[in-house]
């Protein structure tokens, strides 16, 4: 952080990726989550789109209000996603594809701070806990794997929330503990069920 900020060092990186889905996609409706009071984003990529901008802090042009409480009840109204959480975006990342019923296509874009956990070789809970592995096991170079943890994590949303992930893209800035990664996803019609053992 600088002066008490989040340190927006990355952000022509995290710029790039909003601009290449935003082309990619052209959504109706955008939700940026977690965004804070300066409202960078909104000022470097969303003006002229229909924007609705959540932080618990809230601020000027933003909502007051949790961001989960909002995606439960409104997950089926945007197909833009914007969770930019600096922390660990995965719990939110999992109660929008739980709640997700529109089957229409849906970009999200991400904002993965738990890389700085891995520098202390412990395991995020959303990356151990389903894979039951302790959250005081220290893994010594586990920061090296944290792509290989987020595709995994994906392959298992997949599976759990009947989802389809594609055109995933990561974006990389001079700050190497976080990591910035998008996606277009849809909900399956149907669910098949997960056949392993």
């Amino acid at each position: 952080m600088k002066n008490g900020k989040h340190d927006n060092t990355n952000a022509p990186a995290k710029i790039a990726l909003r601009k290449h889905f935003l082309d990619l996609m052209r959504p109706r409706k955008i939700l940026e989550c977690y965004a804070g009071e300066e409202r960078q984003m909104y000022h470097a990529c969303y003006q002229g789109y229909d924007v609705t901008a959540l932080d618990i802090k809230g601020g000027r042009g933003v909502k007051k209000i949790d961001n989960r409480q909002y995606v439960r009840n409104h997950v089926d109204e945007y197909d833009f996603f914007d969770l930019d959480a600096y922390g660990s975006p995965y719990p939110l990342l999992a109660t929008l594809l739980s709640r997700r019923t529109n089957l229409t296509p849906f970009t999200v874009i991400v904002t993965d701070g738990t890389k700085l956990n891995l520098n202390y070789q412990h395991p995020p809970y959303i990356f151990g806990g389903p894979a039951r592995i302790p959250k005081t096991l220290a893994i010594p170079g586990l920061r090296r794997f944290h792509g290989e943890l987020v595709h995994y994590l994906l392959r298992a949303m997949s599976d759990h929330y009947n989802v389809e992930f594609s055109h995933l893209v990561a974006a990389t800035g001079q700050l190497k503990n976080m990591a910035y990664f998008g996606f277009v996803a849809r909900k399956r019609e149907e669910h098949i069920g997960d056949l392993r053992p």
